[in-house]
């Protein structure tokens, strides 16, 4: 008697993938692109050069400038935090696009969310924390279809 072969759903083809699947890939592929962007954007300056000077110079010079000057968080709380923003968000938009232990990964771009709507908020920017409570909706969202995860490279 011949063995029935069972295909795992993970080896479907991407016709048969749900709509959930779908959802989930859109999702985390958009959420990972968007962190890079926005981590090499810390990179670039207004000629559109990208340079270790420009995200220390630059980004991380107007940060601390504001943050001191307009909220009362203590600077060994904001320093670290600065000047290590741009290379978080590059790494976990690689470790999303790539799909390495995509579940955590998300978990933690969520967390970053948080922390950068609460910098918005201690700024009193609310067009800032609308924007990234988008984010973070979005990224509530790629959790919740994370199990439809249909591609990665580290589970």
């Amino acid at each position: 008697m011949a063995k029935r072969q069972y295909s795992h759903p993970r080896n479907q083809s991407v016709l048969q993938w749900s709509a959930e699947s779908w959802a989930f890939l859109t999702l985390r592929l958009f959420l990972a692109l968007r962190f890079i962007v926005t981590g090499l954007g810390k990179f670039q300056n207004s000629e559109g050069d990208y340079a270790f000077s420009n995200l220390y110079d630059g980004f991380v010079a107007s940060q601390i400038q504001t943050f001191s000057s307009k909220t009362n968080l203590p600077a060994f709380l904001s320093y670290p935090y600065i000047h290590s923003l741009a290379y978080v968000e590059i790494v976990l938009g690689t470790l999303l696009l790539l799909g390495i232990r995509t579940k955590h990964t998300l978990a933690l771009t969520a967390m970053t969310y948080v922390s950068l709507a609460y910098g918005m908020m201690l700024l009193g920017n609310n067009n800032g924390i609308s924007s990234i409570g988008t984010h973070l909706l979005l990224t509530a969202a790629a959790l919740y279809f994370v199990r439809h995860n249909k591609i990665e490279l580290v589970r």
